[in-house]
C-alpha cells in the first residue's frame, strides 16, 4: 500500500459526529487520536473554534470543514458565549451534501442524563452561559434542550435511513467495537484506546 493510499490519509473519507455535545465527544476524539487518525475537538491547532469556523465557511460558498488539513475525524461542533449558541451538528443536511462519503456518527445518550451533564458541565457555566444567549432562565433552557435532543434525533435518523455510512452509538450501552467494525474499510481503530474522558465529579451519567 503507497502512503496516497492510507486509509487515514488526506485521501481518506472523513468521520463526522454528528451527535449534540456531552455526549462522549470527548472520548471519541481520543480514540480517534490515539488510534492515529488526526482529529479535531472543539477547536483546531489555532485555536479556531470548530463550528464558528465550519459556520464562516458556508457562508463564504466554501465547504463545511474547508481549512482544517489532513483532519479526518470533527468531534464536538459547538459554541456558546452569553450572547451566542451554535450547536453545528445541527448542519448534518450541509455536512452529507458536502461530504457524501464520509461517516456520520449519532453519538448519544438518555436524554435526562444528557441534561443533567450539560447543566453541570463548567461548573454550571455552560448552563448560565445558554441562559444569556436565550434571554431565558435554568427551567426553560432545559426544556428547550430536551425539544433539541427530540427534533434532532428523529431528523437525522430519518435523513440518514439506511445509510450504511451512518451509525447510532449509544455511548453508556453500545461497544465502541461496533465503531471500529464500521470503519474498518478506511481506518483502523483500536478500541484499547477508548476510555472516559472530561467527566464532572457530580455528573449523574457515566460519560462527559
Amino acid at each position: 500500500m503507497t502512503v496516497e493510499q492510507l486509509p487515514s490519509g488526506p485521501r481518506a473519507p472523513k468521520i463526522i459526529l454528528i451527535g449534540l455535545n456531552r455526549c462522549a465527544t470527548t472520548s471519541l476524539h481520543k480514540l480517534f487520536q490515539n488510534s492515529g487518525i488526526a482529529s479535531v475537538h472543539w477547536v483546531d491547532n489555532q485555536g479556531d473554534n470548530l463550528a464558528q469556523k465550519m459556520v464562516t465557511n458556508i457562508a463564504m460558498g466554501r465547504k463545511p470543514l474547508d481549512g482544517f488539513g489532513p483532519v479526518r475525524a470533527f468531534t464536538d461542533i459547538a459554541f456558546v458565549n452569553a450572547r451566542f449558541m451554535l450547536d453545528g451538528t445541527r448542519f448534518f443536511r450541509d455536512l452529507h451534501a458536502a461530504y457524501p462519503d464520509a461517516y456520520f456518527l449519532l453519538n448519544t445518550r438518555d436524554r435526562e442524563d444528557w441534561i443533567s451533564s450539560r447543566a453541570l458541565h463548567s461548573n454550571g457555566g455552560y448552563l448560565e452561559r445558554c441562559c444569556k444567549a436565550n434571554g431565558m432562565g435554568a427551567d426553560e433552557v432545559k426544556q428547550g434542550w430536551r425539544r433539541m435532543y427530540d427534533v434532532h434525533h428523529d431528523e437525522v435518523q430519518a435523513h440518514f435511513d439506511g445509510n450504511p455510512r451512518f451509525l447510532r452509538f449509544d455511548i453508556d450501552r453500545d461497544d465502541p467495537q461496533a465503531i471500529a467494525d464500521w470503519l474498518s474499510a478506511d481506518f483502523d481503530v483500536n478500541t484499547a484506546h477508548w476510555g472516559r474522558y472530561n467527566r464532572g465529579a457530580t455528573d449523574r451519567a457515566r460519560t462527559g
